[in-house]
């Protein structure tokens, strides 16, 4: 089993929990702190059971409830290396920083996690693949262009979400 659940979504804030059995990952916290573990509780999961917290890009939108929850949850943020040099000066009380490189997989818990570039007004933003046995979910937010590399990307996933939401 791979899920997702979209705990909010436009300039208010964006987050959503990637889930298998065994494993969750919080997708951006754009969300107050109070607002993402209300969330998380009210869809029947325990934010403390969190594996990681997965970073799109480092606008306000994304992060706003990351300090905050940083502080009242124990849980790894994971984000390619000029999005963390973006962030980290304002989310200090985050414990542990994994950085990765787009287009590298790696692990959390037994998910497979990629990301990869999109086409956004963000140091380098990232949309991702997650993959569980046979299974494969695409997560892409705010992207401002459909580029060749998103598309192969998302070629094949079994469920794609896209969040995005613009002003005329």
């Amino acid at each position: 089993m791979l899920s997702l659940l979209s705990l909010g979504s436009g300039s208010s804030g964006n987050s959503a929990v990637v889930y298998s059995e065994n494993s969750y990952i919080l997708v951006d916290a754009g969300l107050s702190a109070m607002q993402l573990k209300k969330r998380i509780m009210e869809s029947g999961l325990d934010p403390q059971k969190l594996d990681a917290v997965l970073i799109t890009h480092e606008h306000s939108d994304h992060i706003r409830g990351l300090e905050v929850f940083s502080k009242t949850i124990d849980v790894p943020v994971y984000c390619n290396s000029l999005t963390y040099e973006a962030i980290v000066p304002t989310n200090g009380s985050v414990k542990v920083w994994n950085i990765f490189n787009s287009g590298e997989p790696f692990m959390v818990g037994d998910i497979n996690v990629c990301g990869f570039s999109v086409m956004h007004d963000a140091v380098d933003p990232l949309g991702f693949i997650f993959k569980k046995n046979e299974k494969t979910l695409g997560f892409v937010s705010d992207v401002g262009h459909v580029t060749q590399l998103l598309l192969e990307s998302i070629k094949g996933v079994h469920t794609l979400f896209i969040e995005s939401n613009y002003d005329e």
